[in-house]
């Protein structure tokens, strides 16, 4: 991850919570299911704190991957910060027939040139070719989500964080794609009892149910646990994203 330059002025007056990715359409889904947790919480982006993320994801597992990710943006915004949560998350598509593949090397499935990333359309391309010929197309989503930061602890004090949690959910791959919505794998994953795919839902749909809005409920209910637990002091200049 390198920081670039930026200045989020004077966030140390709410909670921070920091979604420690640069993927856009990552924020868009998992933003509104944050907000809203307490009138002293801030969801930011790392683009909104003047940041940019190129994470080497080089853990052998979806807890490694998000653990590194989290263990970096707290480093990154611990000086900036007074009241913090970074969320990381790492997500894997397991399927079975494939034994558990791509997994933890879902965005990165698809063979490219060295030096370069491939886009959601090749890792889809990619795992219809890799299944051709399969009847078995059970599969499942996977999401981890790391937090790592600090909470006023009452009487004085911070309260350090270092938690994980995760969400799942089984389905099956279609033999094409279906639906224009949503990225990655969703085209071509249908939820189990569901006739549609990821792409065809809606986000509110999709969040409902998915293995990521798992996750992120399961960090939702656990921060409110944790912002109890605290001391806090409103204040009327607190900054929004």
């Amino acid at each position: 991850m390198q920081a670039q330059g930026g200045d989020a002025g004077a966030v140390n007056h709410t909670v921070a919570i920091v979604l420690a990715t640069g993927n856009r359409d990552k924020v868009r889904e998992i933003r509104p299911m944050l907000e809203g947790l307490s009138p002293m919480l801030r969801v930011w982006s790392l683009a909104d704190l003047g940041l940019s993320a190129d994470i080497e994801e080089t853990e052998p597992t979806l807890e490694g991957n998000a653990g590194l990710k989290a263990a970096e943006v707290l480093r990154l915004v611990a000086p900036r910060l007074g009241w913090f949560i970074a969320l990381a998350d790492d997500t894997g598509l397991e399927v079975d027939a494939l034994g558990g593949a791509p997994g933890v090397r879902s965005a990165r499935f698809a063979p490219v040139p060295e030096g370069t990333s491939p886009s959601y359309a090749q890792n889809v391309e990619h795992l219809l070719r890799s299944m051709a010929g399969f009847d078995d197309r059970t599969a499942r989503f996977r999401t981890v989500m790391a937090m790592k930061g600090r909470l006023p602890l009452p009487g004085g004090g911070l309260m350090p964080i270092d938690e994980t949690v995760d969400g799942r959910i089984e389905g099956r791959i279609t033999s094409e794609r279906h639906g224009e919505g949503g990225f990655g794998y969703d085209p071509v994953f249908m939820p189990e009892g569901s006739s549609r795919t990821f792409a065809e839902m809606r986000i509110e749909e999709k969040n409902a149910i998915s293995h990521r809005g798992r996750a992120v409920s399961a960090a939702a209910a656990r921060i409110r646990e944790l912002m109890a637990r605290c001391s806090f002091e409103p204040t009327p200049n607190a900054i929004r994203p």
